[in-house]
C-alpha cells in the first residue's frame, strides 16, 4: 500500500492507495506516529484509492482507529469502494469503526 498524509491544523488526512496487507504493518506504525506527533484533533482516511484489503488490512485498520482514539481524538474512514468496501461491509465494520461513503 502507499499512502500520502495531508494537515490543515486540526485535521489529517492520510490516503491509501494500492492493496493494503500484512505487509503494510511499518507504514501503519508510521501513520500513527505521523498522527500523534501532528497535534490535529481529527484523522481522516481516504480509502478510495484502495483495490484490495485483506484480513490483515483490516485488523491495522483498528489498529490505527483504536491509537487515534485512545488520545481522546477522532477518526472516519471514507470513500471504500470495490473489494474493499464488500470487505467492510461483510466484516460489519462500521458497527466499530465510522465509515463514510
Amino acid at each position: 500500500m502507499e499512502y500520502s498524509s495531508t494537515q490543515d491544523g486540526t485535521k489529517c488526512e492520510f490516503s491509501f492507495r494500492g492493496k493494503f496487507a500484512f505487509a503494510d504493518n511499518d507504514s501503519v506504525r508510521n501513520i500513527i506516529e505521523e498522527f500523534k506527533s501532528s497535534g490535529c484533533s481529527h484523522c481522516a482516511v481516504q480509502l478510495g484509492g484502495l483495490e484490495e484489503i485483506d484480513s490483515a488490512g483490516l485488523g491495522m485498520l483498528i489498529l490505527i482507529s483504536d491509537a487515534v482514539k485512545e488520545d481522546g481524538k477522532s477518526i472516519e474512514f471514507c470513500s471504500p469502494n470495490g473489494q474493499p468496501q464488500k470487505m467492510l461491509e461483510i466484516s460489519k465494520f462500521a458497527d466499530i469503526i465510522t465509515i463514510k461513503p
